[in-house]
C-alpha cells in the first residue's frame, strides 16, 4: 500500500469512528497532508458516515475547494500538523454556549495542556479569511472550540487528530456532568505537560486507535 493509500484508508476510518461516535453529524470533515508536498488529502461536501474511498482526492493548499479553507490555513501555518478534523461534538458545544472550553482536568485531556482556544465568532468558516483567523486563534494548540458551531483538532496524524476529537468530546461530557457539583479542578499545566508526554504515546495512541476502528466497523 503506498503512502497515500494508507492515508485515505486512514481518512476513511476516521469518518466512520467520529460518526459511529456520534461527532459527526452530516457535516464533519477530515483531511490528511500529503508529506512532501503542498497538497492535502480531502473529501468531498458529504456526510463522513457516507463517504468512500473513492470519493477522496487531493489538493492543493491554496486551490479553492468548498470547506477546505481552515484546513488549508492551518497546514500553512503549522508544518508539525499533518492532519486536521472539524466535528461537531455535541458536548463541546453546548460548553462554548456558556463561553467554556475544554480543560486539562483528567487523563485524556493532558494534551490539551496548551488550552483549547474559544472562537468567539458564530457561523461557518466561509474563506480563506475566516480560514487564516482561525488557524491564528488555535496558534500551537491541538484543539480549538467554535462557539455554537463545533471544534478544529490538529494532529500530527489522521489517528492523532481523531483521539484528539474523541478526547474533547470526553472531557466536555464531564465536564457538563461534574458542574451541579462544582467546578473540576484544572491540573497544572506544567504537570498536564508531562503527563502528555507519558500518555499519549505511540503505543497508547495505536491501541485507542485500534479500539475505535473496530467499534467503527473500520478496522
Amino acid at each position: 500500500m503506498s503512502n497515500l493509500d494508507q492515508i485515505k484508508q486512514d481518512l476513511l476510518a476516521a469518518c466512520r469512528i467520529i460518526a459511529t461516535e456520534g461527532l459527526a453529524d452530516a457535516f464533519a470533515h477530515v483531511s490528511a497532508r500529503v508529506p512532501g508536498t503542498q497538497t492535502m488529502a480531502f473529501m468531498p461536501p458529504k456526510s463522513p458516515a457516507l463517504v468512500d474511498y473513492s470519493d477522496l482526492f487531493v489538493v492543493g493548499l491554496d486551490e479553492p475547494v468548498p470547506q477546505s479553507s481552515v484546513h488549508q490555513a492551518i497546514y500553512r501555518l503549522r508544518p508539525d500538523v499533518g492532519a486536521v478534523i472539524h466535528a461537531h461534538p455535541p458536548r463541546c458545544i453546548t460548553l462554548s454556549l456558556i463561553g467554556e472550553s475544554v480543560r486539562p482536568v483528567h487523563n485524556n485531556s493532558v494534551m490539551f495542556w496548551q488550552g483549547v482556544p474559544l472562537y468567539e465568532t458564530p457561523g461557518r468558516v466561509g474563506g480563506r479569511e475566516r480560514g487564516d483567523e482561525i488557524a491564528r486563534t488555535l496558534g500551537a494548540c491541538q484543539a480549538l472550540v467554535q462557539r455554537g458551531h463545533g471544534i478544529i483538532a490538529a494532529g500530527g496524524s489522521v489517528r492523532d487528530a481523531c483521539l484528539l476529537t474523541l478526547y474533547l468530546e470526553e472531557t466536555a461530557r464531564m465536564l457538563l456532568e461534574i458542574a451541579p457539583l462544582g467546578r473540576a479542578q484544572d491540573i497544572p499545566k506544567d504537570i498536564a505537560a508531562q503527563l502528555s508526554q507519558a500518555f499519549f504515546t505511540e503505543t497508547s495512541n495505536q491501541r485507542a486507535w485500534e479500539h475505535f476502528k473496530r467499534k467503527a466497523g473500520a478496522a
